[in-house]
């Protein structure tokens, strides 16, 4: 009995597949004054996919606040732009933006902020946590990547932190320094939440 009360459903929907796959019929080369749905554009928006490369800082004075800066890089040096520095990032990655700050022994920011493709940027952190690194999904669905390595040296901790959203590729190297507020204000610099 259960069998046939579907047949009529199976029925109307092999009818709907066939009528969506007859040829569509020839235009007519008489004027119509109808106007019918198709002549109305959509009014769904299509979705681009979004760069938000535009939207990273040019300098390395103008990374996060006033407010965030001086609460961790304002009291180091300034000692390079990132280039040369190989931390994990996808293949292809194209630094940005890199400041290398560091005062004394054991005090130092190094931030490196790329471009990257999303497929690979993805790919990517899914091998992390086989480097050692922790993954957790932050406030906006994106990955989040720690690693704490104490010092061998010093009583001091390095917090490695790898972020990744659309097509941007964010690494933190903080020593001896909480770089927690500054980058939070840079993701709200690039990506506005």
């Amino acid at each position: 009995m259960f069998r046939f009360r579907f047949l009529p459903a199976v029925a109307v929907v092999g009818i709907l597949v066939l009528v969506g796959c007859a040829p569509t019929p020839e235009p007519s080369t008489t004027p119509s004054s109808e106007v019918t749905q198709n002549d109305t554009p959509s009014s769904e928006p299509t979705q681009e996919p979004q760069s938000f490369v535009g939207n990273v800082p040019a300098d390395c004075a103008a990374v996060g606040t006033a407010e965030s800066r001086a609460d961790s890089v304002d009291q180091l040096n300034l000692q390079g732009d990132g280039v040369g520095f190989v931390r994990p990032a996808p293949e292809g990655a194209t630094l940005l933006l890199g400041c290398d700050w560091f005062a004394g022994d054991t005090s130092g920011v190094l931030l490196l902020i790329s471009e990257v493709d999303p497929a690979a940027a993805e790919a990517y952190v899914a091998t992390l946590p086989d480097q050692g690194y922790t993954y957790v999904t932050g406030d906006a669905g994106n990955p989040v990547c720690q690693m704490v390595t104490p010092n061998s040296q010093y009583p001091v901790d390095t917090v490695e932190t790898i972020t990744s959203r659309e097509d941007i590729w964010i690494y933190s190297s903080a020593t001896n320094i909480d770089a927690d507020m500054l980058l939070s204000d840079l993701n709200l610099q690039i990506w506005g939440n």
